[in-house]
């Protein structure tokens, strides 16, 4: 018997009612989304004003294009679903998979945009901290200056430099300009992490995160890392030293061109960050690119030797192994240390000395000569009894690399006191933070 079907009104007038409010729970998830792009405005417009009199105008601009590029590439996911729930309800729910996915998709690029704002947001607003904003454009100063000596030289752009403060630990640390963030929108500044432990103590920090930007530009972390490993294995070195000190090239080219600039003040920055026990000098972290921090040290004072003869350094380095005796280190670092150091004096050389296809011919000590800042030179800049500055402050920002070592110096010699050499670098620092470099 041939059955029949009945049509039911009401069923299908629940139906519809149903259709139509998930499709506005649809079209309301998307608007939350809409409200939520719209707001992620460039940092600069969420930071306090403050912090903005603290940033350059080439800080703002290439942060806000930066922002603008992710609001664009957000907003075009974002109409291309608006336009496919303007169809009718039956090719909606055609295609409803796809929409789901879509929408998704533009939840997830939004998701990976807001940590770039909030990170953003979060190093700008350490501008605002009382006393401190002054003392970051210092250092912005400083890191630029760096990379315009090394980059414009070598015909390259200079990317901005946006440094910050972090309330706790006592290392330094950079993400380069070339770097994707979260959402793989280049990276629109070098930021650079101050501790603010040893924020206005002489350090060769800022230079030598700088040198990672310029080593990553040019390609001379590559290229450095066969340089370092070749010069061991032509000296006689085994090939697993040299597989050893090629892994940990990329630190070690940012800290040669730290000590070209800043010379032993990457000793005493060096000895700062890994005093304490014998581990943590004589330490050897699997996959981290750090060499050893006895190692750093000795190649700080090694490069001042061949470049300066005897210093101050030499006893430096005695008062070193006087406290973390290398013979005291774990067994498989003591090979590493006593197969290192007859290697040493010309693994330097080669660094500073070595005309590099990265550097277009040139090598680092053509670029920046380790003698434009001799001892003889800081001395001029201090009084006989090296107890003081002996010119005035225009000289002091006139030669920016010169007074940190000078600074270095009246702190190692036991000159002056901390707290006259804090108060003098936030002082300095904040003088030529008030210069624009271009």
């Amino acid at each position: 018997m041939k059955r029949i079907a009945y049509h039911n009104p009401f069923l299908d007038a629940s139906l519809n009612k149903d259709k139509s409010n998930s499709l506005f729970l649809l079209k309301n998830t998307l608007a939350n989304l809409s409200y939520a792009i719209d707001n992620l405005v460039n940092p600069i417009m969420r930071i306090s004003e403050l912090s903005r009199e603290h940033l350059s105008f080439g800080q703002k601009v290439a942060i806000e294009n930066s922002f603008s590029i992710r609001t664009i590439e957000l907003r075009k996911q974002l109409a291309l679903i608006k336009k496919q729930l303007t169809l009718p309800d039956n090719v909606i729910y055609k295609n409803l998979d796809l929409i789901r996915i879509q929408l998704q998709n533009l939840r997830n690029e939004y998701n990976k945009s807001e940590m770039a704002f909030g990170y953003y947001i979060d190093l700008l607003h350490t501008r605002a901290l009382r006393g401190i904003g002054k003392v970051i454009k210092g250092y912005d100063h400083l890191a630029r200056l760096t990379l315009k000596i090394f980059l414009s030289k070598l015909g390259y752009a200079l990317p901005q430099v946006v440094v910050y403060i972090e309330q706790y630990g006592d290392g330094a640390a950079i993400m380069r300009a070339d770097l994707s963030l979260w959402d793989k929108i280049r990276n629109p500044c070098a930021v650079i992490k101050m501790p603010q432990s040893n924020l206005c103590i002489p350090r060769s920090s800022i230079f030598h995160e700088a040198g990672h930007q310029i080593g990553s530009i040019t390609g001379l972390n590559k290229e450095a890392a066969f340089l370092i490993y070749n010069t061991i294995i032509k000296c006689g070195g085994s090939k697993e030293l040299a597989r050893y000190w090629r892994f940990c090239a990329t630190e070690i080219v940012a800290d040669q061109i730290a000590t070209q600039l800043t010379n032993w003040v990457g000793a005493l920055t060096m000895f700062s960050i890994y005093s304490g026990t014998m581990g943590r000098m004589f330490s050897i972290v699997p996959r981290d690119t750090h060499l050893m921090g006895y190692l750093r040290i000795l190649c700080n004072i090694e490069s001042c030797k061949i470049a300066f003869g005897d210093g101050p350094w030499n006893k430096f380095k005695t008062a070193v192994d006087i406290l973390y005796p290398p013979d005291l280190a774990p067994y498989y670092s003591k090979r590493i240390i006593y197969e290192s150091l007859p290697l040493i004096p010309s693994i330097c050389r080669s660094l500073s000395r070595t005309k590099l296809l990265s550097l277009k011919g040139n090598s680092l000590e053509d670029i920046f000569p380790i003698r434009n800042v001799s001892p003889f030179h800081i001395r001029k800049l201090l009084n006989f009894d090296l107890s003081n500055f002996s010119v005035n402050s225009n000289t002091m920002i006139k030669y920016p690399f010169h007074s940190l070592v000078a600074f270095g110096m009246l702190q190692v010699l036991g000159k002056k006191s901390i707290y006259w050499i804090t108060d003098e670098m936030s002082k300095w620092l904040s003088k030529i933070g008030e210069f624009e470099i271009k």
